[in-house]
């Protein structure tokens, strides 16, 4: 599997929206992910494994508790990862559950988890594009 691309929204270490091109590395096959204490190396790894299987890298943190507590109350935390296995192209994106402000009137509401896989046929654009395969935190 080959990382390709990665967004993350109010996630971990990241209020806002956070885009890695793993792409402009080109056909080195190793990588380091590295930077000072605090600069948000382990909320990278996070939510590769968020995407992929709904859980966080370390089992002392927890997907429920992966939104960033600095993301505006009305911020959708989320993460895609676009990646290759062989020559196929897919994309997963993960919403875990959370809690946001209401859209109308005060307070705020619980929005349940969410989750789609599709198998693309462009890896170079933002469009949701290609065969939805699964939907659903369960599913994907």
């Amino acid at each position: 599997m080959r990382p390709r691309r990665l967004r993350m929204e109010a996630f971990g270490a990241y209020p806002g929206r956070q885009d890695l091109d793993f792409d402009i590395l080109g056909d080195r096959r190793f990588f380091l992910i590295h930077g000072a204490t605090g600069s948000g190396k382990t909320t990278i790894l996070d939510a590769i494994c968020f995407a992929l299987y709904g859980t966080l890298s370390g089992s002392a943190r927890q997907a429920a508790n992966a939104r960033s507590e600095m993301a505006d109350d009305d911020a959708e935390t989320s993460v895609r990862l676009d990646f290759s296995l062989g020559s196929e192209h897919y994309r997963v994106e993960r919403k875990p559950e959370q809690v946001r402000a209401k859209k109308r009137g005060e307070g705020t509401t619980k929005v349940a988890p969410k989750a789609t896989l599709w198998r693309r046929t462009n890896t170079t654009d933002d469009a949701d594009e290609g065969k939805v395969m699964a939907t659903g935190p369960r599913n994907v």
